[in-house]
């Protein structure tokens, strides 16, 4: 899904399985980029399995994501939308796998252009934190070990 909001160009991609590379980022014809970010998010081989022992983490062999669909795809857009225009950055990808991602691969991909690092690097940080609250992506750990 790509789009054009307010002179930003937003990319929304869900992936079956881990993402392997980027794609390619920043668009062509964007000249004014000084700033070209990428996050990757990896699945951590331990992971909590209960928020009430928010210190204990068990070995996983990896995560399920579930989506909801096609909620999930529009709600990426629409918050990449609402926080380029508020950090006035030029184009943003976003990829998220969906589906089983072993433990030390990688399950999210966000590429951000902007014409200084200090916008891209607000977008970034406040765009994972607000698709961490608001989009409907749930993990699913799959134990190495049945957690006690």
């Amino acid at each position: 899904m790509a789009e054009r909001g307010d002179e930003t160009l937003i990319q929304v991609r869900l992936t079956d399985g881990p993402i392997r590379s980027p794609h390619p980022f920043p668009p062509e014809g964007l000249q004014t980029a000084g700033a070209v970010l990428m996050f990757r998010g990896i699945v951590r081989p331990n992971e909590k399995h209960s928020e009430a022992t928010d210190l204990i983490e068990d070995p996983i062999e990896g995560l399920r994501y579930q989506v909801y669909q096609p909620m999930t795809t529009r709600e990426l857009a629409r918050l990449a939308s609402i926080q380029a225009r508020e950090h006035g950055v030029l184009a943003v990808d976003v990829h998220h796998s969906e589906g089983f991602v072993a433990a030390g691969e990688c399950s999210f991909i966000l590429q951000v252009a902007g014409k200084h690092r200090g916008e891209a690097i607000r977008f970034m940080d406040e765009f994972i934190i607000e698709m961490k609250r608001h989009v409907p992506i749930w993990k699913i750990p799959h134990w190495r070990v049945k957690p006690k």
